[in-house]
């Protein structure tokens, strides 16, 4: 745990600006020192790691590569405990894991150049991403290549260099990824920011010309006045177009139909209008969310929903939900059980509770009673569930919602809706070398 009288600012009680300067210069230099430090820790962590590869059976711990071509492989479940140890998700782990053994074992000159001071652990790592899809022996051409500005030439020219660096590498792979790239037609739309969407993509010019002549030609057409201050000028209208467009394709009327979930609060003070019902004139919101886009201000909904058809379902009382002596879950529970805990309940876990295993924090054994309960389930992504049930993670449920982990090594985790918290970190006894 964090000391509660430490306080960064004491460190700096500069009386001059040379003293700032001083302090801000040792500042940096600790952070480089730290950075280098946990990288060269997590390299160690995985030559050190070991499977039991006498072990048969579903589940068991398995080796996976999570660098590139020329990197070793590592046991599945070391990013499990590296992950809590750096406060990210275990997915993130395995890309912490992969960038550090991609410079290690890829770029080795790179690599000298992070331990030396001369070059920060993050650009190294954008070049290793960059050079990703690369063999070996090609990583290590542009390896030599771009270490030789490494330390005298600005940040800024060396990442101008390096698609270069990378095309003559190996030329042929280059020349079939510019192919591939002009096939891969695709359109894509964001998640709900600020009330909006945003577009992108890469499609044949031809079209995308065509689409923006289209929608300026369209934009022309639409009114401009205080009536609709959503189309005030040509790029409002643009925007606006996109609708008008998507409506009368192919001279349809309306759209293929599409399921959305918007989850709104009971207490939303939308919703507490004069007839009880959602309107545009509602002086206070709140936030709706709507699954798999993002979030919304409820006032906006009537607009977004205009047109559409709405079931409403109430969210379930969790406290009549009684347990079942089954072994599935059954889907109200499940759906109880999601809205409790929306993402997997592993230590700083990211995956969608939806598409997690229903796992029994008290393993299910034939027999007993009211086994399968809102006390007894919690989300689990099939990596984290399989590492409880065979890596000796242990785990407890304290109260519903509540789940407290145990690493292989001694760490202990709170989980909650609200997020992770490190509740123990163990003591080790110092170690005493022997000597002759």
């Amino acid at each position: 745990m964090e000391d509660p009288t430490h306080d960064p600012r004491l460190l700096v009680d500069s009386k001059t600006s040379a003293e700032v300067f001083d302090a801000l210069d040792h500042a940096h230099q600790q952070l480089i020192g730290a950075e280098i430090a946990e990288l060269v820790a997590i390299t160690h962590a995985a030559d050190l790691w070991k499977i039991d590869e006498t072990a048969v059976g579903e589940g068991i711990e398995g080796l996976m590569r999570p660098g590139h071509d020329g990197t070793p492989e590592v046991g599945e479940f070391l990013a499990l405990e590296i992950g809590p140890l750096l406060g990210i998700s275990a997915s993130s782990a395995i890309c912490r894991i992969g960038e550090a053994l991609d410079l290690r074992h890829r770029h080795p000159m790179l690599w000298q150049a992070v331990l030396a001071g001369k070059m920060r652990v993050w650009q190294a790592n954008k070049i290793c991403i960059a050079c990703s899809h690369l063999s070996a022996e090609a990583a290590l051409k542009v390896d030599r290549a771009m270490s030789a500005g490494v330390g005298a030439l600005p940040w800024s020219r060396i990442m101008r260099a390096l698609p270069g660096q990378i095309i003559s590498a190996d030329t042929k792979l280059a020349g079939k990824r510019a192919e591939a790239e002009r096939e891969a037609r695709r359109v894509r739309v964001s998640k709900i920011t600020d009330g909006h969407v945003s577009f992108f993509g890469v499609v044949n010019p031809v079209d995308g010309i065509l689409f923006d002549h289209v929608l300026t030609q369209i934009a022309k057409t639409l009114p401009v006045g205080e009536d609709t201050p959503m189309c005030s000028d040509l790029d409002r209208r643009r925007a606006a177009a996109v609708g008008v467009l998507a409506r009368s394709a192919l001279g349809q009327d309306s759209l293929p139909t599409h399921t959305l979930v918007v989850h709104i609060s009971a207490e939303d003070p939308a919703l507490t209008t004069a007839d009880g019902e959602l309107t545009e004139q509602a002086t206070t919101t709140g936030v709706a969310r709507v699954e798999d886009w993002g979030p919304i201000l409820t006032d906006q909904l009537p607009r977004f929903l205009a047109h559409s058809r709405v079931i409403v379902r109430p969210v379930l009382d969790p406290a009549g939900m009684r347990p079942v002596d089954a072994y599935e879950t059954p889907d109200r529970m499940r759906f109880a059980v999601e809205q409790r805990d929306p993402v997997d309940v592993f230590p700083w876990g990211t995956r969608k509770a939806g598409r997690c295993d229903m796992d029994h924090t008290i393993a299910y054994m034939d027999g007993r009673r009211g086994q399968t309960s809102l006390e007894n389930l919690g989300p689990l992504s099939r990596k984290a569930h399989r590492a409880k049930t065979h890596g000796k993670w242990q785990l407890e449920q304290t109260t519903p919602g509540v789940f407290r982990w145990t690493s292989p090594h001694g760490y202990h985790y709170e989980v909650t809706p609200s997020g992770t918290t490190r509740l123990f970190v163990p003591v080790r006894e110092p170690q005493v070398l022997e000597t002759a």
